[in-house]
């Protein structure tokens, strides 16, 4: 059997084998973003410094609401006193991000989380980007990921940029986060990235780039692609998905309404669970199988 070739990068592979970025995004409705300005390992949460007691409380938190997810982040060079630590909710309709200072980490133990979700002082109006940077956890990540994220660091208005732990997907480093809508984007590069955090602050999705919206499974995010596509309808919320009708052989009708006329467009894709056969992970020793989505019919 053939051995891998360790000096290629997963991204490089992933290229290699024209795989498709779209309809890739993890599916996350709940995120919870904790400052962290020490290492960070392969495993960043669990060998960080955080107390042990925090850690399982957010663990608790992680363990009770269904696709929550945690980001440690920071920010080169920091030396404000307070921590952050962000929850964002990624709803479809009504995205929401809420901020708290900490003092210590050990302040997380008396955060009563439905108080911070009802309570407008937390209410961040200003989007945060996040930008995967663990080069641990996969080298294609640190490579692609810390560049673009000191580009991105010098142009901040209006929006502020942060390091991030392991977002999912590093064959498609660098990935660039939108909060609180949770829009994926990957093969950021440091040339492009300023135009794509404009563009996205102006609430329009870059297709080319575009891996989904963390709201969606995998495939209503290929459905959604498929309709922009076909659309030119690029604004982030222009629509609302409504049913699927799932049918026999991989083959997937969604519909989506449009929130400027109330118009139903329905989109039928077929989802080859097999289309490609390759390695995902820079550390990976063997192959996985790789989902790929195509368009049926578009009424």
């Amino acid at each position: 059997m053939p051995q891998r070739n360790k000096y290629i990068s997963c991204s490089q592979v992933s290229l290699n084998a024209s795989e498709e970025i779209f309809a890739t995004a993890p599916r996350v409705d709940v995120w919870f973003l904790l400052e962290y300005r020490g290492h960070w390992s392969d495993k960043a949460f669990a060998s960080s410094k955080v107390p042990e007691i925090v850690k399982k409380r957010l663990e608790e938190h992680l363990e009770r609401i269904p696709n929550s997810r945690l980001q440690l982040i920071k920010r080169q060079n920091n030396r404000e006193e307070m921590l952050k630590f962000y929850v964002v909710l990624s709803d479809e309709l009504d995205p929401r991000l809420y901020e708290v200072d900490l003092d210590k980490y050990e302040d997380l133990l008396e955060l009563d989380l439905s108080r911070i979700l009802g309570n407008a002082l937390y209410l961040r109006n200003e989007p945060i980007f996040l930008v995967c940077t663990n080069g641990e956890y996969d080298k294609c990540c640190g490579k692609y990921g810390v560049p673009v994220y000191l580009e991105a660091a010098k142009n901040e208005n209006g929006f502020k940029v942060w390091r991030t732990t392991h977002l999912g997907g590093h064959r498609f480093a660098a990935n660039l986060l939108h909060l609180p809508f949770g829009i994926y984007y990957g093969r950021v590069r440091d040339i492009n990235v300023a135009k794509l955090i404009k563009d996205s602050i102006n609430r329009n999705i870059k297709l080319e780039h575009y891996r989904g919206h963390s709201c969606y499974n995998k495939d209503v995010q290929a459905a959604e692609f498929f309709l922009r596509n076909l659309t030119g309808e690029t604004e982030i919320s222009a629509f609302q998905f409504k049913e699927a009708n799932h049918k026999r052989e991989g083959n997937l009708i969604f519909e989506f309404i449009s929130k400027s006329d109330g118009k139903s467009h329905f989109i039928h894709v077929q989802k080859d669970r097999s289309a490609l056969f390759n390695y995902t992970s820079c550390g990976d020793d063997e192959k996985s199988q790789i989902a790929q989505y195509r368009l049926v019919d578009y009424k």
